[in-house]
């Protein structure tokens, strides 16, 4: 794996998606934020790595959501971006919130945070994929069954490749091994919560993507 390759994509990646946070309220609709991010990509001679998932409100439920013209509505606003760049790929989620989020919605994503966390503690050289998914979904306890995806998958040359971090498979992490770690909630007619990052497999394992994680509310 070539690292310095690596970096020089997520540093590409952070900088559009913090100027896109950054100006979030700037934009109308799920359309504008997608344009947006479109027309940074083109300025870094970069492409997308997927379709960018900007998902607004109860959108957020749809792990898969293509934007659209909905207008961006106050409560957690899902961010889901990577890029191309010589040939190596990205993937990093953000969940922020507009207005003025209630308790147990502040709960909700500390909880998703943590989930996360102690996930990265064990991303070490010989884990399965079972059994780091399996840490994300203890976390998350009673609200297990409203994380409706796998915790992750490699990237590196392409956007989803081996190992599967999923509660279906025993493939082991190697050293070095470049993972996601996405954990995430989902109420229908309500919104999602994704927090995903880039981990490095090590004995001490090392986030390659760095953007902060804790709730941003605009």
């Amino acid at each position: 794996m070539d690292f310095d390759k690596a970096k020089e994509a997520v540093n590409i990646t952070e900088n559009i998606l913090a100027s896109c946070i950054d100006k979030i309220r700037k934009f109308r609709t799920e359309k504008d934020v997608y344009s947006f991010l479109k027309n940074e990509v083109r300025k870094n001679k970069c492409k997308f790595s997927f379709i960018p998932i900007v998902a607004s409100g109860k959108n957020g439920y749809e792990m898969h959501h293509r934007p659209t013209n909905d207008n961006l509505v106050d409560g957690f606003l899902v961010l889901d971006f990577g890029v191309r760049y010589k040939d190596f790929c990205t993937d990093l989620t953000r969940t922020i919130y507009l207005g003025n989020p209630n308790q147990e919605e502040v709960y909700f994503y500390n909880l998703v945070l943590l989930a996360q966390k102690e996930s990265f503690k064990q991303v070490i050289p010989g884990i399965k994929g079972f059994e780091l998914d399996g840490i994300a979904r203890s976390i998350l306890g009673n609200y297990r069954k409203s994380f409706i995806h796998s915790l992750g998958h490699g990237v590196g040359y392409r956007i989803h490749q081996k190992p599967w971090i999923s509660p279906f498979k025993k493939n082991a992490v190697r050293k070095n091994d470049i993972i996601t770690l996405e954990p995430g909630l989902y109420f229908k007619n309500k919104f999602g919560i994704r927090i995903e990052d880039m981990v490095i497999a090590r004995k001490r394992p090392v986030y390659l993507t760095k953007i902060n994680r804790n709730l941003v509310i605009k």
